[in-house]
């Protein structure tokens, strides 16, 4: 369901009727990408951490030899699972310790690199509309700058420096992340794919990024900043979870200390450390005040529940003292609230906007336009709740078959973040 209509909010974007169609999601969506620029000339400082990778980029159609005859048993057996996912239409992330992995793939596949980490993808997203993003970033090689949009800020001493303005030192000691993607209706393996997927495929687990300045810097930002975004640490080895979950949470209590009012937690595919996201949560609990996964991750987490029965993302909510939990699929976009249904629409929308133009480009780029080919379908009948809970919710500018699905939910979670750290009406 779609938030009730909110009096003296006459924007269709944050006050959707109950009984919206197609071509009224068509214009709302429109008319927000006309605001974009306005809404982010007012936007406050946001804060981003922990996580900054460079990823190789793969079409999975073009990544036969993995099967080939004479390949290494490592990437036949990658090549195997890859294909087994495309054609479940699954996506996701897969731990594979292959210290030679990078090199034979490099030699052998055609690939593009990008940034890959949710923090860092989150900041190439919103520094280009010019918002001040501070990114925790402890590797500052050629490969990692290189893939960063300039405007990001880096801390440097106790001051803050664009990444335009850095001189790249030091060897990276963390291997790419090799991204491999397969589009809806290709055919791999002899199969029609029946859904646009992108699998992570991590060579080696590697921890968070740690940076020293960061960590002095942005609790003096966290007064005037309006939101903060913490990764979701998966790639973190298991000998240093403990350290870096302690890090983590000190840092961002004093942001809270300091005033800051969001700091949202994106979780992710755990696949064999299924204890690992309560332990994050468990030691972020009453700091953290909004949780986002992806449909598949929620179904995980939740044991299978589904987001119709909002009473168990609800539940999840007040289990973690959250005023928020946002879920991401395809089609749509909801999100259980303590806060604003109204802006919370925005919000949400404004994720799904980013994502779309995002998805239909293969990139990100500006000025955003919501896609002309894309269709809104009917929403879930997700049922509401009483006391001070709101469900909101809306239609993706959905496209069955997007160019890329690489940071789709990266970028909606910085469209949501956008709006939500906007200052009080």
């Amino acid at each position: 369901m779609a938030a009730a209509t909110t009096p003296g909010r006459p924007d269709p974007a944050s006050s959707p009727p109950a009984d919206a169609d197609a071509d009224f999601w068509a214009t709302a969506y429109a008319a927000l990408a006309g605001a974009l620029p306005a809404m982010a000339a007012d936007a406050r400082p946001v804060i981003a951490g922990f996580s900054a990778f460079v990823d190789a980029l793969v079409r999975l159609d073009h990544a036969e030899v993995l099967l080939a005859d004479g390949a290494p048993p490592e990437a036949r057996r990658l090549g195997q699972e890859l294909l087994r996912r495309a054609q479940a239409g699954i996506g996701g992330e897969i731990g594979l310790s292959w210290p030679e992995g990078d090199a034979f793939l490099d030699a052998r596949l055609p690939h593009v690199t990008r940034v890959g980490g949710t923090s860092a993808q989150i900041a190439n997203v919103l520094a280009p509309l010019g918002v001040d993003v501070l990114l925790a970033l402890a590797d500052r090689s050629a490969a990692q700058i290189g893939v960063l949009d300039p405007g990001v800020l880096l801390a440097k001493g106790d001051d803050l420096v664009a990444v335009g303005a850095v001189q790249p030192g030091g060897d990276s000691a963390k291997p790419r992340h090799w991204i491999f993607e397969s589009a809806a209706g290709s055919s791999i393996g002899g199969e029609t794919v029946p859904r646009s997927t992108r699998v992570i495929v991590r060579l080696a687990d590697d921890g968070p990024e740690l940076d020293d300045a960061f960590a002095r810097v942005s609790p003096k930002l966290a007064a005037r900043a309006g939101a903060a975004v913490l990764s979701s640490l998966v790639s973190t080895p298991d000998d240093q979870i403990d350290l870096a979950i302690s890090a983590v949470s000190g840092l961002a209590r004093s942001w809270r200390a300091a005033g800051l009012p969001v700091i949202h937690q994106e979780l992710a595919d755990y696949g064999s450390r299924p204890a690992l996201p309560e332990k994050l949560l468990s030691a972020l609990r009453g700091t953290i005040t909004s949780v986002g996964m992806s449909l598949s991750e929620w179904r995980t987490l939740s044991g299978g529940a589904a987001p119709e029965d909002t009473d168990a993302v609800r539940r999840f909510a007040e289990k973690w003292s959250l005023d928020r939990v946002a879920i991401h699929a395809d089609e749509w976009a909801m999100a259980v609230t303590h806060g604003d249904a109204a802006r919370e629409q925005k919000a949400l929308m404004t994720g799904c906007l980013l994502a779309s133009a995002r998805a239909g480009l293969g990139r990100h780029s500006l000025p955003v336009r919501c896609p002309e080919n894309a269709t809104f379908l009917p929403l879930p009948a997700f049922a509401p709740l009483a006391d001070d809970w709101s469900v909101v919710a809306c239609p993706a500018p959905y496209l069955p078959s997007p160019a890329s699905t690489i940071g789709l939910g990266d970028t909606f979670v910085a469209g949501c973040l956008l709006v939500l750290g906007q200052p009080s009406p």
